[in-house]
């Protein structure tokens, strides 16, 4: 019996010992989020970063001497306009990207006492992300073989695709299907920031995301972008 009570208690402080490392949070704001790719002659961006906001969770373990383990998980609107090619003409010159994203980061962070109400906490890490459709988005398109010709305007499900059919000039009955591959469900990336937590409680973040695989291999593009975030750790 008194290895049972003797078992019961260190479990028992082990566990306020570790539940007084964690701490958990909840914050939300706003990113801006566009695209890149190393092939200029198959997608260009067209104008600025477009906004987006996210809500999640935060999960931060922090060890001896102020390191720190940091997670969660969060839900991410990003949006932004690309101009889309297949082959050599540029058939889709305005194309939105607007998408959800559930996103898991795991991150190293450093604690940094500024004084007693004041810490920084700088961190890098990486992040997976699945993303799911965030409705039809507007598309521009030129319906002519040489990528010529008035502009119509449609919609497209980024994560579905976009395809069409065109007539070849001097070929009557044949025709070019212009495709827009979908984007990819699951991506990976990294992920670099900084966060002040002012009386232990509430917190400011600011970090910068970019990804490593490519949400479309076909014009080869990754998404990055910027999040500003305020929240409240208990």
């Amino acid at each position: 019996m008194k290895r049972i009570v003797t078992f019961v208690l260190v479990t028992l402080c082990l566990s306020l010992q570790v539940s007084a490392q964690v701490k958990i949070g909840v914050d939300a704001g706003m990113n801006l989020t566009h695209f890149k790719s190393h092939y200029s002659h198959e997608a260009q961006k067209v104008g600025g970063m477009g906004a987006g906001f996210q809500i999640g969770v935060t999960v931060d373990y922090e060890f001896k001497r102020h390191w720190m383990l940091m997670s969660g998980v969060s839900f991410m609107q990003t949006q932004s306009n690309m101009e889309l090619s297949d082959g050599m003409f540029p058939h889709f010159p305005d194309t939105k990207i607007k998408l959800n994203h559930i996103v898991i980061p795991l991150k190293v962070g450093y604690n940094i006492q500024i004084s007693k109400k004041l810490s920084l906490i700088p961190s890098v890490g990486i992040y997976g992300s699945y993303n799911f459709s965030a409705g039809k988005c507007p598309l521009d398109l030129k319906p002519s073989s040489d990528g010529k010709g008035n502009i119509e305007r449609t919609k497209w499900n980024p994560m579905k695709g976009y395809s069409y059919k065109v007539p070849i000039i001097n070929l009557p009955g044949y025709y070019n299907n212009i495709e827009l591959d979908a984007l990819r469900h699951w991506t990976y990336g990294g992920v670099a920031g900084l966060k002040a937590v002012v009386n232990g409680h509430y917190t400011v973040s600011f970090q910068y995301y970019e990804s490593i695989k490519e949400i479309q291999s076909q014009c080869d593009m990754r998404d990055y972008g910027y999040q500003l975030s305020v929240g409240y750790t208990f």
